[in-house]
């Protein structure tokens, strides 16, 4: 017997907005929430083909006697044991009235010979006999006839047993064609009109426009709602996996997922050719990757008891020269405003932090340089999968290349890298360090973690 897949929350992307609202959507959280959707979609499907066979009916032997009523058969044959018991005691008597009457004609027959003196009284006898005799003959037929009854009303109450047993399976019949219909398929808003005058159920609760999306049979009205509410309106933007950029309006050979005519902008998709993610600016596809200033150097400062002002040497011993690049700051890993949560002070290279800190407390202090567009370039590249096995701290980055082979990432120095640790971004320097195709964590993540890693590899331009 299938297991219907109940489908979970797996990630917060209301959390994710919150901390990050300039940066993208995971694209593997979002394909991890669609499959999770689609896997209880295919469950569903697959309980449903336990019950129904290829012709539309019901599967032989799905429902037997433990299906109706467990009491219905007991009371019709109480029923009729209780209406026939009478009319058996009733003819047994009649019968037995008939047999004396019998006995008693053939020895007043015999006493008529010789007591012909008498025959006056016998004669009267015999006739108040005749009268018994036919008065039990009437009493059998009228047994006769309420036995009649009785098995009419036995034949009547199968019948009735009958057609209770077809309406159940009448209303199975509607179920699993609700259920049909509930399961899918998707049809799109152009379309779905039309399917719904076609269909059985033209009120049905099934069909739910969605606004500037989708409209008609979806795994559910509640499903679908559930999901839109889930992803909002990024389950419109985002396109799923594509092997080069979509046209409009053209058919995933792989998923059957159809891209919108026409793609609203900020549609992306993710290239499994280039494995990067492109964003549709209006008229072409572009890489999501943008010229932004890069990390000059990381100082990671571990803060005591209400303290507020850093500067000099770091935890490794670096000392910031602010100058004229900007900064980016976090405090345990989350990033603060600039002006309303810290400040510098450019002529002492002070970070100043507007909220006093708790005791161990790690400030990671950035400062950055926006790159020259005419001298270098930054690619990025996700790294292959990182298996946590709860005792391990070093991990061999590979990624996949442009020419789609398997190769060890180059990393210069651990602020290119970027690592989530269980959706927790993890501080170059003091959280890890990462050199060529070598990441080291400094503490042992759990076996069941989820860790990923991005590279943003310095290219220089002729």
């Amino acid at each position: 017997m299938t297991t219907v897949k109940r489908p979970e929350r797996l990630f917060s992307f209301t959390d994710w907005s919150k901390t990050r609202p300039r940066e993208p959507h995971p694209g593997d959280r979002l394909d991890a929430m669609f499959m999770e959707l689609a896997e209880a979609i295919r469950t569903t499907q697959d309980a449903l083909a336990e019950l129904r066979r290829d012709d539309g009916k019901l599967r032989n032997a799905s429902i037997g006697r433990e299906q109706l009523d467990t009491g219905l058969f007991s009371e019709v044959v109480n029923n009729l044991q209780q209406v026939v018991e009478p009319v058996r005691a009733a003819i047994n008597a009649g019968i037995s009235e008939t047999q004396n009457a019998e006995r008693n004609a053939a020895l007043y027959a015999k006493d008529a010979e010789a007591a012909v003196n008498v025959a006056k009284q016998i004669t009267s006898g015999i006739e108040a006999l005749r009268l018994k005799v036919e008065s039990g003959a009437r009493a059998n037929n009228k047994a006769a006839e309420v036995a009649d009854i009785y098995a009419t009303d036995s034949e009547n109450w199968a019948n009735y047993s009958r057609a209770q047993a077809d309406n159940a399976i009448a209303a199975k019949d509607e179920a699993l064609q609700w259920a049909e219909y509930l399961a899918g398929p998707v049809v799109d808003a152009a379309h779905a009109p039309d399917f719904i005058e076609a269909s059985k159920f033209p009120n049905g609760l099934f069909y739910q426009p969605v606004e500037g999306g989708m409209a008609g049979l979806w795994s559910a009205k509640w499903w679908a709602l559930q999901a839109y509410n889930l992803v909002g309106a990024a389950g419109q933007f985002f396109l799923g996996p594509w092997p080069a950029g979509p046209l409009p309006g053209e058919q995933n050979p792989a998923t059957g997922q159809v891209a919108p005519n026409p793609i609203p902008p900020g549609s992306i998709y993710y290239d499994t050719t280039s494995h990067q993610v492109m964003v549709w600016n209006g008229s072409a596809w572009k890489t999501s990757v943008a010229q932004v200033s890069s990390f000059h150097a990381s100082y990671v400062y571990e803060a005591t008891a209400g303290q507020q002002d850093f500067s000099g040497p770091d935890t490794v011993g670096q000392t910031p020269d602010v100058g004229d690049f900007p900064s980016m700051v976090h405090v345990n890993g989350v990033r603060l405003v600039p002006g309303l949560d810290y400040s510098i002070d450019v002529g002492t290279d002070t970070l100043h932090i507007s909220t006093p800190l708790t005791a161990t407390s790690m400030v990671q202090w950035d400062l950055l340089v926006p790159p020259a567009p005419s001298t270098a370039i930054v690619k990025v590249w996700k790294m292959l999968p990182l298996v946590p096995d709860g005792s391990t701290q070093d991990f061999s980055l590979t990624y996949v290349n442009a020419s789609s082979a398997t190769v060890p990432a180059n990393v210069g120095s651990s602020p290119e890298l970027l690592v989530s640790l269980d959706g927790a971004l993890q501080e170059p320097g003091a959280d890890f360090s990462a050199s060529g195709s070598a990441l080291h964590l400094s503490v042992v993540p759990p076996a069941d973690a989820h860790l990923w890693a991005v590279w943003f590899e310095p290219e220089a331009v002729p």
